[in-house]
């Protein structure tokens, strides 16, 4: 039995995701107002796990592109490093894939940094594929966009079809 529960963001979560997001190496950190736009404007589509305690255990932030709204965006996934390995990432993706489906949406795209190992695993394991379009290049074994996010920014891009996507 699951010992937390999945639910919306609310505006008053984002300090907490804040903090929880400084445990989340080597996931990029954000100003505090990036948490604050994603608790106030998307909150259909961001998620937290929340334990009985209240306490948030993990977020997922995410958005429906507003250039074609059959495409969805995963800016940030982190679960606490304590909590770990009790399926938390893959129910908060689950919920956000439901969450964005029954808008639309076709396609979830992501990124993560080639050195996120982890992270490339566990979205392989959920059945997302590397986008290899565009210059790639070897970044410590990984496939990854070149400058995708900017200079020396390589990008490892990740997408999955979701959906009815006939």
């Amino acid at each position: 039995m699951e010992d937390f529960k999945i639910r919306n963001v609310v505006e008053e979560d984002f300090v907490d995701i804040a903090e929880l997001a400084e445990e989340c190496s080597p996931m990029e950190t954000e100003r505090n107002s990036i948490y604050h736009i994603f608790t106030k404007f998307f909150r259909s589509t961001s998620f937290v796990a929340e334990l009985p305690s209240g306490e948030i255990a993990g977020f997922v932030l995410g958005f429906i592109s507003q250039e074609n709204l059959e495409e969805a965006y995963i800016h940030l996934l982190c679960v606490d490093p304590r909590m770990r390995e009790r399926n938390i990432g893959r129910k908060m993706v689950e919920v956000f894939i439901n969450a964005v489906a029954s808008k639309g949406c076709k396609k979830v795209n992501l990124i993560t940094k080639p050195i996120n190992w982890n992270s490339i695993s566990f979205y392989k394991k959920l059945g997302f594929l590397e986008d290899k379009s565009g210059k790639t290049m070897n970044v410590l074994g990984t496939t990854a966009i070149k400058n995708y996010n900017g200079i020396g920014q390589h990008m490892v891009v990740f997408y999955k079809f979701i959906g009815n996507t006939s």
